[in-house]
């Protein structure tokens, strides 16, 4: 029987299955983080190789007996990042059959079944990905933390911190947001927060996003302004993307991320933006549309 591997690695965590020729799920692993801008190509390259050493292990096989592969990572959406992640993916030993992509790729399969739609990722980072029935592609977004990722966990957890050294300050008045955002991080003053910054990786601010969102549930103004400007941003980037590519409406809209998998009114603010427009939830995780994609790449010719 031939195996199939898929993975999703993003910028908190990757996830790997194994699958048999049907698609029937074997085994799962969760490693740490995989986007080389952020933990380096050694760590990825380390990471890689124990997801699927660990996943052939589990079901007892060796990686001869795979039939194909596909890994969708972040940060490899540009043509000279793929080619480095290209390269050490060759390392670890993978079938013949392998397809290096993005993670937003695989997140759209995974949505739709298909490679036709979009998709829009709000997690530690934020893209947004489509592709028409022509198989042409565009994508807005995924420039990472320092230039971009607007509507990501990182960016609304970062103008969470920037509301309260405003409000520290005096600058705007103190709401809700404040205690919601120390409380989350064992802090008792704003001014403790220089040296947490100082100390904090990128999914440790994203994880902030959690107070934001619970500030504005409560009714903080502040805080439901941001969560408004990160809806407002998603939605100019899926715009942007429908009208690049043509898509008509029946093309679907599908959301996938963190910040999307734990917050349904972040979900109903981009239906709310769409009415026209399916807009749904993954369904499946985007690591199984790395299986679907190796499927496909499993059949000789196909």
């Amino acid at each position: 029987m031939a195996y199939l591997i898929g993975l999703d690695g993003g910028g908190t965590k990757t996830i790997g299955l194994i699958a048999d020729r049907a698609g029937n799920c074997l085994g799962r692993v969760t490693g740490s983080a995989t986007n080389y801008h952020l933990v380096g190509l050694d760590q990825t390259e380390s990471t890689l190789k124990s997801i699927v050493t660990d996943l052939l292990n589990q079901i007892n096989l060796q990686i001869a007996d795979c039939q194909s592969a596909c890994f969708g990572l972040a940060g490899v959406g540009r043509p000279d990042d793929h080619q480095r992640v290209l390269h050490i993916c060759h390392k670890i030993g993978l079938p013949a059959r392998f397809l290096l992509t993005h993670d937003a790729e695989i997140a759209l399969v995974a949505g739709t079944g298909t490679r036709e739609g979009i998709i829009a990722i709000s997690g530690t980072g934020s893209i947004v990905y489509g592709r028409n029935r022509q198989g042409k592609a565009a994508r807005t977004g995924g420039w990472g933390h320092l230039l971009g990722d607007e509507g990501s966990g990182y960016d609304i957890g970062l103008r969470g911190l920037r509301a309260v050294v405003r409000m520290a300050d005096g600058r705007q008045a103190s709401t809700l947001l404040m205690p919601e955002i120390l409380t989350q991080i064992s802090l008792t003053s704003p001014d403790q927060l220089v040296k947490w910054i100082s100390r904090a990786d990128k999914s440790q601010i994203a994880q902030l996003a959690n107070s934001v969102f619970q500030a504005a549930q409560a009714g903080d103004l502040t805080a439901q302004e941001i969560i408004n400007h990160a809806s407002r941003e998603l939605a100019l980037s899926i715009q942007t993307v429908i009208q690049q590519l043509a898509l008509p409406l029946s093309a679907q809209i599908v959301l996938s991320g963190g910040v999307f998998q734990n917050q349904a009114s972040f979900v109903k603010s981009m239906q709310d933006h769409f009415l026209h427009r399916k807009v749904k939830l993954v369904a499946e995780e985007p690591a199984y549309g790395a299986i679907l994609i190796a499927q496909q790449l499993a059949v000789p010719n196909g």
